[in-house]
């Protein structure tokens, strides 16, 4: 999933680099249509969370429904229909941007710090969450978990549908 989210990531930074951003802000229809996407995929995601069966594990047991490339897709497809991500790296990033200096070497760079950054995050979250599973080995604490996790994600999905498009 961290590679998911790594690549998602800098697809969204690629584009809000090559003006989808700018789009995004001028035409309300493209905004909202990312918007409705990406918040559908959060519903989903969340939903999915909602039905899912605690499993008692064994300590050496991994046991994953999920295959590598779900894993990948979900998180690429949570970075890539994230309005709010494409837009903020737009207007975070042209402030490190020298005009004096090739455009594309620097925008290259600075997503190549965004992504790692992320992974290097993501991957600590990851290995935390790791360590944590074992701790909650019980049906009754994994339901609590997994709905807890699933509403927050269903409530992320609501905040992205409530979400406007900045004025130029």
């Amino acid at each position: 999933m961290i590679l998911g989210i790594a690549i998602g990531g800098a697809v969204a930074a690629t584009l809000a680099l090559a003006g989808v951003s700018a789009l995004l802000i001028a035409s309300s229809s493209a905004f909202n249509a990312l918007k409705i996407a990406g918040a559908l995929y959060l519903f989903y995601l969340g939903c999915k969370l909602l039905m899912t069966r605690p499993k008692v594990l064994a300590a050496t047991e991994a046991d994953n429904t999920e295959t590598p490339f779900q894993s990948l897709r979900d998180g690429f497809l949570v970075m890539l229909f994230n309005p709010k991500g494409i837009l903020f790296f737009a207007a975070f990033v042209p402030q490190f941007i020298d005009p004096s200096l090739p455009y594309i070497a620097q925008a290259g760079v600075l997503i190549a710090l965004f992504v790692l950054t992320g992974m290097f995050v993501d991957t600590g979250y990851a290995l935390l969450a790791s360590n944590a599973g074992n701790a909650i080995n019980t049906p009754k604490l994994q339901v609590g978990v997994s709905r807890v996790a699933g509403l927050t994600i269903i409530g992320a999905g609501f905040v992205t549908l409530l979400a406007k498009r900045p004025q130029v």
